[in-house]
């Protein structure tokens, strides 16, 4: 309903623009300022969060693959730990374990148009610095992050690293792959 408002909210206000466009360039860049602001009410109304997929991807996810004392993946963590830009990401969820013994990570993003490929990258890069600056003890952390899952579906960008008890990537590449095929 508020896509339909929206688009019929920037209808109306073009219409109205050009009924009352004169020759001048002011009136022509106040025509253009109401025609972006209208352009960007639709783009804000289509891009919703869609956190029922969210959050049933995250608990199919955790299910094979549990996270260990959970801690919860917030804005903090989103853009000081993990690297991402904050502008990209619709909405997202996800767990990362509180356990220094283990290293389980489930997070799924609802990403801009456009921008996954650009999320994508960043997840990768905060995976090298998972793999890339841990003590020789912690080798089978390190195996674990180099095979984490980092992909996106469509406007979904999921990463997953499997516990060090945790089963191993194909059952949670099945998981990946039904709980976003809708």
């Amino acid at each position: 309903m508020k896509k339909i408002f929206a688009v019929a909210a920037a209808a109306s206000l073009c219409a109205a623009l050009l009924a009352g466009c004169g020759s001048t360039a002011t009136a022509s860049s106040a025509a253009s300022e109401t025609i972006s602001q209208a352009a960007s009410a639709v783009s804000e109304a289509v891009e919703q969060a869609n956190t029922d997929l969210l959050d049933s991807a995250v608990a199919a996810i955790e299910a094979v693959n549990p996270v260990n004392n959970p801690r919860v993946i917030d804005d903090f963590s989103l853009v000081n730990e993990m690297g991402l830009t904050a502008d990209n990401i619709v909405a997202y969820k996800g767990d990362v374990t509180n356990d220094q013994a283990d290293c389980s990570l489930v997070f799924v993003a609802q990403v801009k148009d456009g921008t996954a490929d650009t999320v994508v990258s960043e997840l990768k890069a905060y995976q090298e610095t998972m793999t890339g600056n841990l003590y020789a003890e912690f080798a089978d952390k390190v195996a674990k992050a180099t095979d984490a899952r980092v992909l996106a579906k469509g406007n979904y960008v999921v990463m997953v690293i499997s516990g060090i008890e945790g089963p191993d990537y194909a059952a949670i590449d099945a998981v990946i792959d039904s709980a976003l095929a809708g």
